[in-house]
């Protein structure tokens, strides 16, 4: 096939014995060289991907004729060909295959970090399998102080290197290439959400930290509440020392505004209260700001009406509304991600959740999702349900709950659901945080401006607020990725297993519910998550690497130095949603609540792409 640019082969075998994959296709040969050689399972390993082949010719339709045709899936097109990038691989190991003939042969096993899915394969020789052993080692798990020898890198690495200007004076080499576009750019994004809004409550922090001087893991660029202008002295010691209080340095940020009243959206990290019950002035003053600049806001725009109890009722879903309506006192909305139990046990470490006896004017309220190792733990158990071949189909429905994926999916949609209800509801200011406030913070955050605004459902402001919440506010994805590592074994190169969780595969399979229960309100498709989340982790693009924007900008050079899948998904047939007019009505997707969480589904065409039965018609 037609190599990618900057894709070249470093290695090709013939004669392949033994080809099989997690979807159930087993191909095998007696054993011995063929002697029609013109048809054979062939190995091609590149600096992208490892591809099996199949150079002849199969039978196109195996289908019985008598049967309905509608109801037996297609088969594989031909020639057939399997293939798995490298920077995708979780670990390769060894493995014994026996021929028909009672041979003994050592193959190779490639498991995949995306669903679990895996390719077999047996080499002619022994030497042949340590070869390629050996070199998806290499290639594949180049380790993160080597993340050049990705393929993101080096499929632009010719342009670079042609691109390079040498200071004559130092020596320096800079590499002059125009950057890819950057999708999200916090002036230009924050400037549209407060255009109509005068006086406007909220500020754009421009220099507090341009040199991430401030937060390592946060934008260069922030915003704030108006009353706290960046210029002042006063405003940076409460900066500084509202950081010094949160975990990772944290603090509370504007991430969005409805640009009509002081209805918004804050995130940060928990606090550092502790056992002692720690307290920071700073760091409640901040809060009280936001309070107070959200409140003069409201009380100069025109509030619309709260929706009567009949309607509230049936949007939530309970006849009991006591939980679902602030009291007079209540100007802001803490809603800590975790469970409470987690929260608690976190003060043994120091940190914790907000004491409201010292934050006046704020509620808290604990969501119950779940943490990084519970989301790892559903994950690998739906990955292995639906890669399983003695699944018991007539308790499906029953299995793919006792994973607890779908649950998870619900939890976050719910919290996301709630607040976006409390903005848009009661146009309070909801301040969002989890433990460091850069996994189900994001989520959360992501998903209640889906529901809020209209905008974010475009195909540009979708990749905009992708690139605001995960990227720029920190998501670590390496971390939870593990790019160019590996897993199960030792060395520097062999990821954390206790860190690497698919928050961000989680995160697109959320958004795929409300894609699927509204695909008009969208202009994205659900091809184009599913294309989203085959490149997590393929390396293929260098968007997604990285742990901050930091580390982008200014160690790596992303956006210099490889693609942008922004680019590659515009340009994918089918990822556009042709029907899409800016959607039927356009404004606020606050659904009833019962009707988004019991609409929650597996997405088959994702989780069960590599399985071995039948799932999707």
């Amino acid at each position: 096939g037609k190599l990618l640019p900057g894709e070249k082969v470093i290695m090709f075998l013939t004669n392949l014995l033994h080809v099989s994959d997690s979807s159930g296709w087993d191909y095998a040969t007696s054993g011995a060289p063929p002697t029609d050689t013109s048809t054979m399972w062939c190995c091609c390993m590149t600096y992208y991907r490892v591809v099996l082949f199949y150079t002849g010719r199969r039978k196109m339709d195996d289908r019985p004729k008598e049967w309905n045709q509608l109801c037996w899936t297609q088969p594989p097109p031909q020639p057939f060909k399997l293939e798995m990038p490298l920077a995708s691989v979780d670990r390769v190991e060894k493995s014994i295959y026996t021929t028909a003939q009672n041979t003994t042969l050592m193959g190779l096993v490639l498991y995949g970090k995306d669903n679990g899915r895996q390719l077999r394969f047996t080499t002619p020789s022994y030497a042949d399998t340590l070869r390629v052993h050996e070199s998806i080692q290499t290639y594949a798990f180049p380790g993160r102080r080597n993340l050049g020898y990705l393929f993101a890198f080096e499929s632009k690495r010719d342009q670079v290197m042609n691109s390079l200007v040498i200071d004559p004076a130092t020596g320096k080499k800079t590499i002059t290439l125009e950057p890819t576009r950057k999708r999200f750019d916090a002036v230009t994004e924050f400037s549209r959400q407060f255009a109509h809004m005068q006086p406007c409550p909220w500020t754009i922090y421009t220099k507090v930290n341009i040199n991430y001087q401030l937060c390592m893991s946060y934008p260069s660029i922030l915003a704030g509440p108006s009353s706290l202008p960046e210029v002042s002295q006063e405003t940076q010691r409460i900066l500084r020392q509202s950081a010094a209080f949160r975990s990772e340095q944290r603090l509370p940020v504007l991430t969005w505004s409805n640009g009509k009243d002081g209805t918004s959206l804050w995130r940060a990290a928990q606090p550092k209260v502790g056992l002692q019950g720690n307290r920071s002035a700073a760091d409640e003053q901040f809060l009280q700001q936001i309070q107070e600049a959200a409140f003069s806001a409201n009380s100069l725009a025109t509030k619309p009406p709260i929706p009567p109890k009949w309607v509230l009722q049936k949007l939530i879903g309970t006849t009991d509304l006591s939980a679902w309506m602030p009291d007079r006192t209540t100007r802001l909305k803490i809603l800590d991600l975790r469970p409470r139990a987690s929260a608690m046990a976190n003060r043994t470490s120091g940190y914790g959740y907000e004491n409201t006896s010292n934050y006046v004017g704020c509620t808290l309220q604990f969501c119950g999702i779940g943490n990084i190792h519970a989301v790892r733990d559903a994950s690998n158990k739906i990955a292995s349900l639906c890669n399983s071949q003695t699944t018991n189909d007539s308790s499906w429905a029953t299995n793919v709950e006792d994973t607890k994926w779908l649950s998870h999916i619900r939890t976050i949609l719910s919290a996301s659901w709630e607040a976006a209800y409390w903005m848009h509801i009661h146009r309070l200011p909801v301040f969002l945080h989890c433990s460091h406030g850069w996994d189900r913070t994001s989520q959360v955050a992501v998903l209640a401006q889906l529901i809020l605004d209209p905008y974010f459902r475009t195909m540009d402001g979708f990749v905009t607020l992708i690139e605001k919440d995960f990227l720029a506010f920190g998501h670590p994805f390496h971390t939870r990725c593990a790019h160019g590592e590996g897993r199960g074994g030792e060395g520097p190169n062999v990821g954390d297993d206790s860190q690497i969780s698919p928050i961000f595969i989680q995160f697109i399979d959320a958004a795929y519910q409300l894609v699927n229960l509204f695909p008009s309100e969208f202009e994205i498709t659900p091809l184009y998550l599913k294309e989203l989340a085959s490149h997590v982790y393929s390396c293929r693009f260098g968007t997604l690497l990285c742990d901050t924007e930091r580390e982008r900008e200014l160690v790596a050079g992303i956006r210099q130095r490889t693609h942008s899948v922004w680019d590659h998904l515009e340009r994918l047939e089918g990822t556009r949603n042709l029907d899409y007019n800016g959607g039927s009505s356009g404004g606020v997707l606050l659904m009833p609540l019962p009707l988004l969480l019991r609409n929650v589904n597996l997405w088959v065409d994702r989780h069960c792409q590599y399985g071995p039965k039948v799932t999707a018609v």
